[in-house]
């Protein structure tokens, strides 16, 4: 509908075509800025795991896995929102690319 309101108007189309280097500019600090927390994350969960191997062989073992695999899945949760929501799709594009040649 906003598509619509604006479809006419030359301003917007003006003010649309000034700001196209900004956003470009803005998404790919985004795309960094999301890059750098995955790898950070990731990092930090691999230090969680090798902080907690003492305990493989005591009963709470379970506990900190289950922590590691509920810290993970937010971090993919969390990242895949802030990708849609900045349409940073290429990371999925990539990962389907991959499972469709692994298929061929």
């Amino acid at each position: 509908m906003a598509e619509n309101l604006f479809a006419g108007n030359p301003f917007a189309k003006m003010f649309g075509d000034l700001n196209a280097p900004f956003c470009d500019t803005f998404k790919n600090l985004a795309a960094q800025y999301l890059a750098n927390g995955e790898k950070w994350a990731q990092q930090t969960l691999h230090w969680n795991e090798k902080a907690t191997a003492w305990a493989k062989s005591t009963p709470l073992a379970s506990v900190f896995e289950t922590q590691r695999v509920v810290a993970k899945q937010a971090v993919e949760l969390s990242s895949g929102i802030a990708r849609r929501l900045w349409q940073l799709e290429e990371k999925n594009e990539k990962k389907n690319e991959e499972t469709l040649a692994g298929q061929a």
